[in-house]
């Protein structure tokens, strides 16, 4: 067996570290992914996986990278930390390469609009995969591949279209969505929404919200009813809540068989 790698400074673990910067992933196409869930789901969807490296004792790692037939590189508690995105690594962290867009059609989708914060963006796709939605990553929202992302995300990329791009609300009706915008107050219920055609629902940042542009180009609203001492949902429980409430309205709108 090898030695663990135990420089920092080693080459391909300076080329692993750069993969943290936005630039770095953008310009390689690369991304970095934490954890044994993680890379186990991973391994299981076919990623493209360009190398692994984990802890000398790491011996479940070594059986996933050993089935997988992947490079497994093993390194010091001190690499990995250097590694790793998170500030107290699990480990192991592999290094992937970033999948092309796969455009989102046929299924309801969620669209992120402004939605910059990694756990938020994450969590969406991970509610997104539990209620059988896809993901439309639009203007000003966070890199879907960013490493905080997928670690929040807990494997969901995998199982959802992801897909990147100006979110123009007029684009998705004329790919059969019905555009729904959430806002905070004075609209329609989610209950009452028309679930008849496929939906595309908007959420933007708590914040801020939705720019009145997309609000006004949607082909409706949306509200989630909530005691009026609240002003607002977190993205990421709001984008949930409507996933949820407009799939088990699909559900009990599909005629039962025979």
């Amino acid at each position: 067996m090898m030695e663990p790698v135990r420089s920092p400074r080693n080459q391909r673990v300076a080329a692993a570290v750069r993969l943290r910067r936005a630039r770095e992933r953008k310009a390689r196409g690369l991304t970095l992914l934490e954890g044994p869930n993680l890379l186990e789901a991973a391994v299981h969807r076919a990623a493209s996986l360009e190398v692994v490296f984990a802890l000398e004792d790491d011996e479940h790692t070594a059986g996933l990278v050993a089935t997988a037939d992947l490079e497994l590189v093993t390194v010091t508690r001190e690499v990995l930390e250097r590694i790793a995105p998170s500030k107290h690594p699990r480990g192991p962290v592999a290094i992937m390469r970033i999948p092309p867009d796969r455009q989102i059609e046929h299924r309801n989708a969620l669209v992120l609009y402004g939605v910059g914060d990694p756990g938020n963006a994450g969590t969406l796709i991970r509610s997104a995969a539990a209620f059988g939605f896809d993901v439309l990553f639009g203007q000003g929202s966070a890199d879907p591949w960013n490493p905080k992302v997928l670690r929040s995300g807990a494997g969901a990329h995998f199982s959802v279209s992801i897909e990147t791009g100006t979110a123009d609300p007029a684009d998705l009706h004329s790919r059969g969505y019905t555009t729904v915008a959430s806002i905070v107050s004075g609209t329609t219920p989610v209950s009452q929404i028309d679930t008849s055609a496929s939906v595309a629902v908007y959420v933007g940042e708590e914040a801020r919200g939705l720019p009145a542009e997309i609000v006004e180009a949607c082909d409706g609203t949306v509200t989630i009813p909530m005691d009026s001492a609240l002003e607002s949902l977190n993205a990421s429980v709001a984008g949930s809540i409507l996933m949820y409430e407009l799939s088990t309205r699909a559900d009990s709108d599909t005629p039962a068989p025979g």
